[in-house]
């Protein structure tokens, strides 16, 4: 099991609003929709949630249980931060795979656009969130990290999370060996370089898209108390919407090759 701390707060933070949007609304027109109401929504240094259906993040989600105290799969498969054009983010994906070459000289770190995450029958759950109390901007910070391996040393969490995804050799699930999801290991240690804890119920090092949720979700008394001011002022917690279109976990089909289709005999 993970060694999860249960926050002290008894109430959810009403600041981190689950969003009923339609169904079949793109992820990207989602977020312009609330920009409509909410001009900096989804704005540079935000996260970003994101859970998708394919075999790999079916697994990726299965593999969170640990995190959750009810042992369901977590909602999400992916985090990343928002770039300073707000339409990508940074990120340390598993797929689509970087060329070798690249992974060396960016610490398997990618620009990613938010278009890539749009279609919902794909992706079904998004989140955005800001966290409070950033001394300096994430963005920059990611791209420190991009260049300095001795901190996190993201081609290292890379190779044991695609051996546990495809299922190669005896691999375990990653988290319960102390392997952070990638993503979120980038995600947190950039925002602990502008000195905010990102999962203050998790250890670092297990770092996974669902205890940041968590952390957005459950802790907002405790980034309160960090920033050192009174309580009941939304500034200083957690703040952004979320909706979850597929609570269970599932996974869609994936297509072989049909250039490797084997012809059945007459």
């Amino acid at each position: 099991m993970l060694p999860v701390r249960p926050s002290p707060d008894t109430d959810f933070n009403a600041d981190f609003v689950k969003d009923e949007a339609p169904t079949k609304q793109g992820n990207v027109a989602w977020i312009r929709d609330v920009r409509t109401k909410d001009s900096d929504f989804c704005s540079p240094g935000d996260v970003v949630l994101l859970g998708g259906k394919s075999v790999a993040d079916f697994r990726v989600r299965v593999a969170q249980s640990h995190a959750r105290h009810d042992l369901t799969p977590s909602y999400w498969s992916l985090v990343g931060v928002v770039h300073d054009d707000r339409e990508s983010i940074l990120t340390a994906p598993l797929w689509p795979l970087l060329s070798p070459d690249r992974v060396p000289v960016s610490n398997g770190i990618r620009t990613m656009p938010l278009m890539q995450y749009d279609d919902a029958a794909t992706w079904p759950n998004i989140g955005i969130v800001r966290f409070p109390g950033t001394r300096q901007k994430p963005v920059e910070c990611v791209k420190r990290l991009a260049k300095q391996r001795s901190i996190i040393d993201v081609p290292t969490l890379i190779l044991p999370w695609l051996g546990f995804v495809w299922g190669a050799g005896a691999a375990g699930n990653p988290l319960l060996s102390g392997y952070g999801l990638p993503s979120a290991v980038l995600v947190e240690a950039a925002f602990g370089l502008a000195e905010v804890e990102l999962t203050p119920g998790l250890a670092t090092a297990s770092s996974c898209p669902e205890a940041i949720y968590q952390a957005a979700k459950w802790w907002s008394g405790y980034y309160q108390q960090a920033s050192g001011r009174r309580r009941g002022k939304a500034a200083n917690r957690p703040v952004g919407r979320y909706r979850v279109r597929q609570r269970e976990a599932s996974y869609l089909e994936p297509k072989p090759d049909p250039a490797l289709a084997i012809d059945s005999a007459e």
